[in-house]
């Protein structure tokens, strides 16, 4: 873009020699009575002469005008142009780097429910460059149904810790009771915290999508991202979490 911002600057310095030179011809041609010693400075005949000229030089002045505006335009439409073609290339990247056979390929991790959990979940989270995901399963006790956490990407607890949430409390149990996905796109700085051996950050977007089967919601899929996710990505998910949901009806 430099080289045509270049190219805009230099035509502009061309313009005004332009409207500098239409001057100079007006003044040559307007003294031309005294260069030729006339008794009278005004001649007739040299109307047609000046009326020409002006004309040329309002016309000439319009033209550059214009074209200068032209050029200006040429630039703000390509600059769109090349934003318009990044956006699609990062669309049409997501959508074929997206999978749900790699999904498949997760779920078909040999091991029990949890190792079969445990690989769905990474392969929706490496396919989304998510930098958090957790799966909870419902369970009903004396009567209260919670939502526990079965599996965990990238999170900072240990192995042995127990999550869960009763239904309805927090993201979580609200994305269970009410059987809807959640997407916040500006999750308060802190609320959830990503460590790696270079240190911690905060993401900003946070996707909960429920994990049903048929009518009945039994879990929750929950991804955390430092880039927005898309629709095509937010189905993706919710697509997973279908499969993921058949997965654990075979093996209950």
């Amino acid at each position: 873009m430099t080289g045509l911002f270049d190219r805009y600057y230099l035509n502009l310095i061309l313009a005004v020699l332009f409207i500098l030179g239409i001057g100079l011809s007006l003044y040559v041609i307007y003294s031309l009575p005294s260069d030729l010693q006339l008794i009278d400075d005004y001649q007739p005949e040299f109307l047609s002469v000046y009326l020409v000229v002006g004309l040329t030089f309002i016309l000439g002045v319009v033209a550059t005008v214009m074209g200068m505006r032209y050029k200006r335009e040429i630039v703000v439409f390509r600059d769109r142009i090349a934003e318009a073609s990044k956006t699609e290339a990062n669309e049409s990247s997501n959508k074929t780097t997206i999978s749900l056979d790699g999904v498949k390929n997760g779920l078909n991790q040999p091991g029990g429910l949890k190792d079969t959990l445990q690989g769905g979940l990474h392969a929706v989270c490496k396919q989304l460059d998510a930098g958090q995901g957790a799966l909870y399963l419902t369970q009903e006790s004396d009567g209260k149904r919670t939502v526990e956490l079965k599996a965990g990407y990238a999170l900072t607890i240990g192995e042995s810790s127990v999550i869960s949430y009763e239904v309805g409390e927090g993201l979580i149990g609200q994305a269970v009771a009410g059987a809807r996905t959640l997407y916040i796109d500006d999750v308060p700085e802190g609320y959830i915290k990503i460590i790696s051996g270079l240190g911690s950050a905060s993401p900003r977007y946070l996707l909960i999508v429920p994990i049903r089967q048929k009518e009945q919601v039994i879990g929750a899929l929950e991804l955390a991202s430092f880039t927005n996710l898309d629709e095509d990505q937010r189905k993706f998910v919710e697509e997973s979490a279908q499969l993921i949901a058949g997965k654990i009806s075979t093996q209950a």
